[in-house]
């Protein structure tokens, strides 16, 4: 018996995850990448940098989440699913608000790097659902998860 029978409780800790909040958090992952794509060249001008510099906020954050992709899951194994996760996103919020609130092309990089902190959302769901449910019934939450995702 899996333990995603038990019911879920509003803001209860001891309660298993909605997939609703799994497909949020995942989703949020692919958001951040292709939200602000259209305003580079726009960023651009309103820094007063090249297009080449603006593009490096692509390929900076996409390695820093790879790196961190690394990282997340020994670190949830160490401290847990949900801080790790919360951490990450009170993280990436923080470096949202610093994207918005840039001054320069150099603060925007640095801030649009620490926002890849977003990917513990992607890494941390499926790993949950794994810890929550039988190997068949994992597939379809995940398949679940991932068509929302693209929606």
């Amino acid at each position: 018996m899996s333990m995603a029978s038990t019911p879920t409780r509003f803001l209860n800790r001891r309660t298993p995850p909605h997939v609703g909040t799994l497909v949020g958090v995942t989703g949020l992952s692919a958001l951040t990448m292709a939200v602000f794509l259209p305003s580079l060249p726009k960023m651009e001008v309103e820094f007063g940098v090249s297009y080449d510099t603006m593009q490096l906020s692509v390929g900076l954050f996409l390695a820093v989440n790879a790196v961190l992709q690394l990282i997340v899951g020994p670190l949830s194994d160490r401290f847990g699913r949900r801080p790790v996760l919360l951490g990450g996103l009170a993280i990436f919020t923080l470096a949202s608000i610093g994207c918005a609130l840039s001054t320069s092309a150099v603060m925007f990089l640095t801030f649009r790097m620490m926002q890849s902190t977003v990917v513990a959302g992607m890494v941390l769901s499926r790993a949950i659902v794994r810890d929550l449910y039988e190997q068949t019934e994992a597939a379809s939450v995940i398949g679940y998860i991932m068509m929302g995702m693209s929606v």
